[in-house]
């Protein structure tokens, strides 16, 4: 992985969906995709074992990482470990980063389980480890995927842009992309942005901070 940064953006994927932070809702919205089930097909190159990720930021504070596939069933479902050096103390970074994803000298190691399919992406790293979709290429926008936690909380994820044409720069090309906003469970992040391409798949993830700024990562 050539920029370090990608580990906060995976983090976040268990963080918004353990975080005991109670921004839910009791309401359970309609959708018209499965919240908790996508096919399609998971011989993709990036469900490879060994595979590694390499991505660009403008996130700073971790250093010497590694994002990489670590078993794949055949189907799509892939574990993926994280390891990184991480600010110890006196960072934003280092507060968001619960205990249980760092190693006994206080740096990242996890690992977390997710489908990656051409059909789409979900992932098991809420409290219950329950398959949470984040993205069905099939949807619509206004679709919501929903997640009632066994707490009583409940998890939306909604679909709020769907491009036509190529509209988004992707390296030296343009691609169609679809936008799946989440409120956060994150203290100092309003909410978080999945963008992803029905060939590539997550492209990027980005962080509305609460005091206005925002923070992409971008996946390659």
């Amino acid at each position: 992985m050539k920029k370090t940064s990608f580990v906060f953006a995976l983090l976040a994927l268990f963080a918004i969906s353990c975080s005991k932070k109670d921004n839910s809702t009791t309401t359970t919205p309609t959708t018209t995709t499965s919240s908790n089930s996508i096919g399609g097909d998971g011989n993709l190159s990036t469900n490879v074992v060994g595979y590694n990720y390499t991505c660009t930021s403008d996130i700073s504070g971790v250093s010497a990482s590694s994002v990489s596939v670590t078993s794949h069933d055949g189907s799509g479902l892939v574990t993926i470990r994280i390891k990184a050096k991480v600010p110890t103390s006196g960072s934003t970074l280092a507060n968001l980063i619960p205990s249980s994803y760092k190693d006994a000298s206080g740096n990242v190691d996890v690992s977390g389980k997710y489908k990656n399919t051409s059909e789409g992406i979900l992932d098991y790293t809420n409290s219950d480890s329950a398959p949470f979709v984040v993205v069905n290429y099939n949807s619509n926008v206004g679709d919501k995927y929903v997640l009632n936690k066994s707490n009583g909380q409940t998890i939306t994820r909604t679909v709020t842009y769907k491009s036509e044409t190529d509209d988004y720069a992707y390296g030296l090309m343009y691609i169609k992309v679809m936008k799946v906003e989440q409120d956060s469970r994150i203290s100092g992040i309003k909410k978080i942005e999945y963008i992803a391409n029905h060939k590539y798949g997550l492209v990027a993830i980005v962080f509305y901070m609460e005091d206005g700024t925002t923070k992409k990562v971008s996946i390659y």
